[in-house]
């Protein structure tokens, strides 16, 4: 009767431990979608003829924090901002660490870049059209890849 016990509780600590296993291994992906360890899910995006793998955010919170306090952000890599409403959109260098450019979309199109902006830039920075789509960078990206205003933006 004690062996049975152990022998239970074995397979259940077995059973919880395959669970926690395969848990771990679909917290990388949301829905099939592969997630960054920021917990945001990754979308391609070309520009151009470039495609910078992205952090795509949605979120009011998300939308607030960006890539603020983030130490790095590699060449290829970016964050990809939906926003709720076509307008022209404002965003600041809170927390930031990184040099950055900001490209601004509007219907499938580059409407503008703002370029190599210095982590401790003091004010806001502004679209120059209505948009609902902001690619940030790393600094310098748009000049290294020729990206310029007018250019298309697919996402997938």
């Amino acid at each position: 009767m004690r062996t049975n016990r152990i022998q239970s509780a074995w397979v259940s600590a077995g059973l919880l431990l395959a669970a926690l296993v395969a848990l771990t291994g679909l917290a990388g992906q949301a829905g099939g979608q592969e997630v960054s360890e920021h917990g945001n899910p990754w979308v391609r995006v070309t520009v151009g003829k470039v495609t910078v793998q992205a952090e795509a955010v949605r979120t009011p919170e998300r939308l607030y924090l960006g890539l603020s306090y983030r130490t790095e952000l590699p060449e290829g890599r970016g964050m990809l901002f939906f926003m709720p409403n076509q307008e022209v959109q404002a965003f600041c260098m809170r927390g930031m660490r990184l040099p950055l450019d900001l490209i601004w979309i509007s219907a499938g199109r580059v409407a503008g870049i703002t370029r190599n902006v210095p982590p401790t830039f003091p004010g806001d920075l502004t679209s120059p059209a209505p948009v609902n789509q902001v690619l940030e960078v790393p600094g310098g990206f748009a000049d290294r890849h020729g990206i310029k205003a007018g250019d298309p933006v697919r996402w997938q």
